[in-house]
């Protein structure tokens, strides 16, 4: 996003909260670590709550330089956090991205807060301040507008996107064993242990690399030793951003099985990603997922019901050599369609719009 906005002539100045938080807060390991028991979870809170009071205090005197007095402040929404209503106080524009409802799906789908409580009145105070809020999904914007009773007039919707032009041409030619990828945190929700069980009933003698850590990564390499696959299946750990395109030259096919009891409303970084590698999907149905399939992209899309992904791992070794034909030549097509340049066009239009220039 920061380089899609270089692009369309924006000076930008990054203020990342992660860049003051000492390494082992982000390190390997760091939140099967901190949400490993109800202490740990609440320290985790307090943590939060320190940085939030401090990163205002430091984007407050940045702010109080000269030349720092911008138009727009594009924040990220993240737990507990908010940093646009102090460059809001100075005539900016405040865009909040949000890609879930939070306060929902870290008391639900994971264990990242002590209190939902607590985390939905910070939530919904940060999502009525905000000027313009981005919703990856229609259904995203529904669920916040609903939750929270703001107009949904405030609320835009910009799907995810992809840098393109990381990914080189890919490969057409299917490996020699059959080879599936999975690439993120290691959530309950990503589903990857049902993607273990369908491996071992498949009759075709997939091969799984999984780039990633997280909280289930002890128990899948438990479940892949348990299944009497852990031959087939090799756990690379975390993976450095540039060392993606390499990894994902090394599967014929990816794995986007995401699941939610927050409500499915997903719009996944890591599938466009795939399909701008030029790598063929195997993916969990919601809003996203049937679109592009209906489009004719290399994705194909299993339900909820028992034995819908054995079906879909059996479809995408049939049709293996057409899936990866049609993924390569797409490249083009998700370059154009799903960059991030692509996606801010009508984002810029509406803060235009907001600001009195249109």
């Amino acid at each position: 996003m920061i380089d899609a906005f270089r692009e369309s002539g924006a000076t930008v100045t990054p203020f990342v909260v992660g860049d003051d938080v000492p390494s082992s807060f982000h390190a390997s390991g760091s939140e099967a670590r901190m949400t490993a028991s109800p202490i740990r979870v609440a320290g985790a809170d307090l943590v939060r709550l320190l940085y939030r009071v401090r990163s205002r205090r430091r984007l407050s005197r940045l702010l109080r330089t000269p030349a720092k007095n911008p138009e727009l402040a594009y924040e990220r929404y993240a737990l507990m956090q908010e940093l646009g209503s102090v460059v809001q106080r100075r005539g900016a524009t405040w865009v909040l991205e949000v890609n879930a409802l939070l306060a929902l799906e870290s008391t639900s789908d994971r264990r990242a807060t002590s209190s939902r409580r607590v985390a939905t009145f910070f939530e919904r105070r940060t999502l009525r301040r905000a000027d313009l809020i981005v919703a990856v999904t229609e259904n995203l914007k529904s669920a916040i507008s609903a939750a929270y009773g703001i107009d949904p007039d405030r609320i835009i919707v910009v799907e995810n996107g992809v840098n393109a032009s990381s990914h080189g041409t890919a490969s057409a030619q299917p490996h020699t064993d059959p080879t599936i990828g999975f690439l993120g945190t290691l959530y309950s929700w990503q589903r990857v242990d049902e993607l273990l069980n369908a491996v071992k009933r498949s009759d075709t003698p997939w091969k799984v690399r999984i780039a990633g850590e997280g909280p289930e990564y002890a128990a899948l390499q438990q479940q892949a030793r348990d299944h009497g696959i852990s031959d087939r299946v090799t756990f690379l750990g975390r993976v450095h951003p540039d060392e993606v395109p390499e990894f994902l030259a090394t599967v014929d096919v990816c794995y986007a099985g995401h699941g939610s009891s927050a409500g499915v409303y997903f719009s996944p970084l890591k599938l466009w990603e795939y399909l701008a590698a030029g790598r063929p999907v195997i993916a969990s149905r919601h809003e996203t997922t049937d679109r592009l399939h209906a489009s004719g992209y290399a994705v194909e899309v299993f339900g909820e019901a028992d034995g819908a992904l054995d079906d879909a791992l059996a479809l995408a070794a049939r049709k293996m050599p057409s899936l990866l034909a049609i993924a390569a030549a797409d490249q083009g097509r998700v370059a154009d369609a799903h960059s991030w340049t692509a996606r801010i066009t009508p984002l810029l239009k509406r803060v235009a719009q907001l600001r009195g220039r249109a």
